[in-house]
């Protein structure tokens, strides 16, 4: 069952993006973080070799800041194909951005308070935040030309 929702999604690929003021004049889906429960989430570190890690972090702490940084943040499960398809990308897309964007991944079976609070229906479901406001997201698998040309648009 949890494999057929996570299938439909890649139909329905999606990126929603409105026009209101927010982050540094961002569009933004007007989706604030406050009153969301915390949780543990994963941060992706690159190490000095160009590896990619996870280190524990809670999601909080990851995505409520005022430093004007966009945080991507991941919502997946370990059981999800297409979430296992995306992660690739989205390292590389840290890599890429390195000190200019967070990559931030939250379980949704471990937390499902924040995906709730946040109304994920479907997985993976991207969000991008900027001082705690969402600026953008996108449903399904995206590549990675197109997390880029999304991130981009944000700065």
């Amino acid at each position: 069952m949890k494999v057929q929702v996570c299938f439909r999604l890649l139909k329905g690929l999606a990126i929603f993006l409105c026009a209101v003021p927010g982050c540094s004049n961002l569009p933004t889906t007007g989706t604030s973080i406050v009153g969301t429960p915390d949780g543990i989430a994963e941060i992706v570190v690159v190490t000095a070799s160009g590896a990619t890690e996870l280190k524990e972090i809670g999601f909080l702490e990851a995505v409520d800041r005022q430093d004007q940084k966009l945080v991507l943040v991941d919502f997946w499960a370990p059981w999800c194909g297409p979430c296992r398809q995306l992660s690739p990308a989205l390292e590389a897309t840290k890599k890429k951005w390195g000190d200019k964007l967070d990559v931030v991944k939250v379980n949704v079976d471990d937390n499902q308070a924040i995906a709730g609070h946040l109304g994920v229906n479907g997985i993976p479901d991207v969000r991008v935040f900027c001082n705690g406001i969402q600026v953008g997201d996108f449903v399904g698998v995206m590549p990675e030309d197109e997390i880029d040309a999304l991130l981009r648009s944000l700065q």
